[in-house]
């Protein structure tokens, strides 16, 4: 690359002193080439394919966003963060929001991505997404994220790919689809003009066969033709001969460049920062321990090494950094531990968790790294997981044996990788071996550590074990903390982004009530040791059974009682499960604007920085909003795709394959959610969680007119619910439940009491008038009753309706009989939100149906 200048800040512009030739060619053809989706710039080394893009983007009025990528951005994870914290450089808020999705390998995720995308892109002009050494990149998932990007960016947004090799995605399928402009090697050499006029701005005398012998020479390779320049600087002669001992020893002719210019000092400190991969100005300043003279002498050293201000970090040219790592071998290892540590430190601060890890190990420091473990979510990505896991197989004994917290994260890691019987399995091995041992302050920090995992660890497993006694462990780790206390990092101090609160899985009497007494006996401890963890925990749930039961007025007092804790405690996650239900609750009542005061304290929360899955648990609350006012369409765009992959219960996917159960029925997607119900009942789940995807697979069947089937798939959820009592989860289907325990009272088979049939459908049918006049006051409200949409023999009928005819008479006039007109007045009243005559009238003619 021809010279390459270090600049100083994002208000410093090029100009043409610079040993950078700006060649008004390379310009048009960068322009040009947005108008596509992406832009591939695509050659060997040294062909100023980064120097051409840095001054192309610098020089035109377009939002910019650099991502330097290296080997490691091969982990999906830590691609993830080197991706959403350079968007967190111009856009903190949607970086951090970015990072909180996680890499987007399910659709889900990438539903969500696209989402955030589009707010971005929402401001006018162009966005450049610049993702520069792609040819280090091999990783399938992340090769698959560009492969789905390029078709769903917005209009505004072009990826612009710098690669030495042609990248390794569908590039055939996006030439044919006319989404991918190429920028390859010939585009880029210099002609004999740009060499010319190179010269020139250099004030080199060069005749014109001189200039066509180094066009000959080098074929435009910049970074040769660069060399040469600053050759003949000295030598004021070229000679043919020297190209080709350029080709055989380029680290020589480094070597010359820079003999004499750099101190032994700068040497030693450019050999430590090229064991680096991402350089950022503030790390750099770190390890030069803000020696501002040591940093103002590698800025000198321009023609391999710049500052560039989208990333805000030094970039070292490629062979520049291969020499120096080839000769940083002589570095001290107590250099290399400085370096590493310096590092991870920093990569620890600013939200790069892999590199964190990588470099921590690098140094040896496995006390941090046990701790970074213990400081991230349980739910840690699979990749990161796996990452973490291997640096922890390849610790040294003595590492394992020295370090009391080390079992603890080796535990934790486990169950991030739902390996929960291994874990178990583990967790009573390092506890007996930490008993045996004489007490001392190193014994009770383990032993700490080590219960409060495996106390979670026991939560987790009640989803299967019917046990609950995870209190019990919980008190260890509180008796053990108390003999010898410390910060246990903050790990666990909040639960889980969870579907349902209660974690029971048996729909055995009872089982629900023990869950929520372990709960209580166990928050004490927890908060003692974890600063208020879990505080609100045992209210939720006494509010989620009551719920449940269709007690409203009692769980509404628990919930209650669960906000006012929790929110003392930033406890906001069981905050804002507490809010969704007393919003659910309004809904119940009928009280809309109940309901929409609920929701509106959920988007307050959004503010809370420390509250990492805000936005995707709003969204879902979003939703729930949305579906019960019988507006699917306006639900998140990512809650109406296809369904994540299973994960355990306690985890956020689990809480939006939830949401998109809902979705699939209200927009009738009956077969799509028919298979996922039954692949999912195949997997153990919570017992609430089962029955509400056992009524659904009823209600499915119902519309499916597989009657038979729909009423033993009901039967078989009244036998998952009765023994607790649980009837809100039958009720909250309003009419399609009225009609299906209608049908179910007819069958002389049905199994299921006769009185709670009728009380279900009681209760289901005074709900569906609720919603309907729920809907019907928001409509008015929101002005959207103009989304409304008859048939013809809908409008028909109301017309026939409004006119004053019996079903008998309209019947008659319509050639159909009176079960058929039945049923049509009952798609109206769903249709208009309606649930009476008078109603349907007056929303008819106000939206001019009739």
């Amino acid at each position: 690359m021809p010279g390459e200048r270090l600049f100083d800040n994002a208000a410093i512009a090029l100009n043409q002193s610079d040993s950078y030739l700006e060649r008004p060619r390379l310009q048009k053809l960068l322009e040009s080439a947005m108008d596509y989706p992406m832009v591939i710039v695509c050659a060997g080394a040294g062909y100023g394919k980064t120097r051409a893009v840095n001054s192309y983007v610098r020089k035109h009025a377009a939002t910019t966003a650099w991502v330097q990528l290296s080997e490691p951005d091969n982990v999906a994870t830590r691609f993830w963060e080197n991706y959403s914290n350079m968007l967190s450089l111009s856009w903190p808020e949607y970086g951090r929001r970015i990072c909180g999705i996680g890499f987007p390998e399910t659709d889900e995720a990438f539903s969500k991505y696209i989402a955030v995308m589009r707010e971005i892109t929402v401001q006018p002009g162009k966005h450049i997404r610049v993702f520069d050494d792609f040819h280090l990149i091999h990783n399938p998932a992340v090769l698959r994220f560009f492969e789905r990007a390029v078709d769903m960016i917005p209009s505004n947004v072009t990826l612009l790919l710098i690669s030495r090799t042609v990248p390794e995605i569908n590039m055939v399928g996006l030439i044919m689809r006319d989404r991918v402009f190429t920028i390859n090697e010939d585009m880029l050499c210099f002609t004999e003009e740009e060499i010319a006029e190179y010269f020139g701005q250099l004030k080199l005398p060069a005749t014109r066969g001189t200039i066509r012998n180094i066009f000959h020479d080098t074929q435009g390779w910049a970074f040769a033709v660069n060399l040469i320049g600053r050759s003949l600087t000295k030598e004021q002669k070229y000679e043919r001969s020297a190209l080709e001992a350029m080709k055989k020893n380029i680290f020589r002719l480094i070597d010359a460049e820079i003999s004499g210019t750099v101190s032994g000092t700068l040497l030693r400190f450019l050999m430590r920062i090229s064991l680096i991969d991402h350089l950022a100005a503030s790390l750099v300043n770190v390890l030069a321990k803000d020696d501002a003279e040591l940093i103002k002498e590698m800025e000198q050293v321009n023609a391999y090494i710049r500052y560039d201000y989208h990333i805000d970090a030094y970039l070292i040219h490629h062979l520049f950094r291969d020499y120096l790592r080839q000769h940083s071998q002589s570095l001290t290892a107590e250099e290399r531990k400085e370096t590493y540590q310096a590092a991870g430190e920093w990569c620890d601060a600013n939200g790069y968790h892999i590199d964190a890890f990588s470099y921590y190990e690098k140094s040896g420091d496995f006390t941090a790294i046990t701790k970074k473990v213990a400081s991230l979510n349980v739910q840690l990505p699979q990749d990161m997981a796996e990452y973490a896991l291997g640096i922890f197989d390849r610790a040294p004994d003595e590492v394992k044996a020295g370090n009391p917290i080390f079992p603890s994260m080796y535990l934790k890691l486990k169950i991030s990788l739902g390996q929960l019987d291994e874990a178990e399995g583990l967790a009573r091995r390092y506890a007996e071996e930490f008993e045996a041992h004489p007490e001392s302050p190193a014994r009770n920090r383990g032993l700490t550590a080590i219960y409060a995992v495996w106390a979670l660890l026991r939560m987790d497993m009640c989803t299967y074990t019917d046990v609950y006694d995870f209190d019990f462990y919980f008190q260890k780790m509180s008796e053990n903390y108390d003999k010898s206390p410390f910060a246990l990092f903050g790990a666990y101090k909040s639960m889980s982004a969870i579907s349902w609160a209660s974690l029971v899985g048996t729909n055995r009497a009872g089982a629900l009530e023990e869950y929520i007494d372990a709960a209580a006996r166990a928050i004490p401890y927890v908060s003692h040791v974890l600063n208020g963890g879990l505080t609100g925990y045992d209210d939720l749930l006494r509010g989620e059974l009551c719920f449940c039961r269709g007690e409203f007025d009692a769980a509404e007092q628990y919930l209650k009682q669960s906000i006012g804790k929790a929110r003392t405690n930033d406890q906001y996650v069981t905050l804002n499960r507490a809010l969704t239900y007393l919003m659910r609750i309004a809904f119940f009542r009928g009280d809309l604007a109940g309901a929409t005061a609920r929701l509106e304290e959920m988007e307050e929360l959004l503010s809370e920085k420390d509250y990492g899955v805000r936005y995707s648990i709003y969204d879902v609350a979003c939703g729930v909003y949305k579906l019960y006012l019988g507006q699917p369409e306006q639900i998140p765009e990512w809650l109406k795709g296809d369904f994540s992959p299973y994960t355990h219960p306690s985890f956020l996917e689990n809480y939006a394959n939830r949401m998109k159960t809902r979705y699939h029925y209200e927009t009738r997607k009956y077969r799509a959610l028919l298979a996922y119900i039954e692949n999912e009942s195949k997997r153990t789940t919570i017992l609430y969680g089962n029955i509400e995807l056992t009524v659904l697979k009823a209600l499915v069947l119902s519309k499916l007119k597989r009657r038979g089937e729909a009423i033993a798939a009901l039967t078989e959820a009244y036998g998952l619910a009765e023994s607790n009592r649980t009837i809100v989860i039958f009720t909250q289907y309003a009419k399609d439940m009225r009609m299906l325990t209608a049908a179910a009272l007819k069958d002389e088979g049905c199994a299921i009491p006769k009185a709670w049939l009728e009380n279900v459908n009681r209760k289901a049918s005074a709900y569906a008038k609720r919603i309907a006049a729920m809907v019907s006051e928001y409509r008015a409200a929101h002005h959207t009753e103009t989304e409304i949409a008859l048939t013809e023999r809908e409008i028909n009928i109301l017309r026939d309706l409004s006119q004053g005819l019996s079903r008998s008479e309209i019947a008659a006039s319509q050639n159909i009989s009176v079960n058929t007109v039945k049923m049509f007045i009952n798609i109206i009243y769903y249709k208009l939100g309606v649930s009476s005559l008078p109603d349907a009238i007056r929303v008819a003619v106000n939206q001019k149906l009739v």
